[in-house]
């Protein structure tokens, strides 16, 4: 497994045609935008590499060392990918509508994980919103349902 996920950002970081396939590569997509937005700030609150490996963990069942393998292959190779298209082109391929709320649902979570939510953080999650066609009300109540899922507080509400 670890040698599709290595491949996987080989191809994304070398600007080749990504072969998607698998469900592990689904969960390498997923595993990367959270990345994205754990780390859009330049800096990575351990609340938010947390997050970002319970909700992969509980989402695709994986073994906790799974799920650690994925979450620091993501951040290890973050900055080979060029653009968001290269991961949200996969997604619109591959998921249907649920799963673009529910990935939606969990980046707002990586999000909400560290008590701030950053203007680049905001930005981030709607544009891929918009990349992967998540209808508007789809968008605002995977927001809602994440700051609920973390105790419905947020300091720049």
């Amino acid at each position: 497994m670890l040698q599709q996920i290595r491949k996987l950002f080989e191809q994304i970081g070398s600007g080749a045609d990504v072969e998607v396939r698998t469900e592990k590569d689904v969960r390498m997509i997923s595993a990367a935008l959270l990345a994205e937005v754990a780390t859009v700030d330049q800096k990575l609150d351990p609340r938010e590499q947390e997050t970002l490996t319970q909700v992969l963990q509980q989402h695709y069942q994986l073994e906790a060392a799974v799920a650690h393998e994925i979450v620091r292959e993501a951040l290890s190779h973050r900055e080979q990918a060029t653009s968001l298209y290269e991961f949200t082109q996969t997604v619109n391929e591959q998921f249907d509508e649920k799963d673009k709320y529910l990935l939606v649902r969990q980046m707002w979570q990586v999000a909400f994980s560290d008590d701030v939510i950053e203007a680049f953080e905001e930005h981030m999650i709607r544009r891929v919103a918009e990349l992967i066609h998540l209808p508007h009300g789809l968008f605002t109540r995977a927001r809602a349902e994440a700051r609920e899922m973390h105790g419905g507080e947020n300091s720049s509400d």
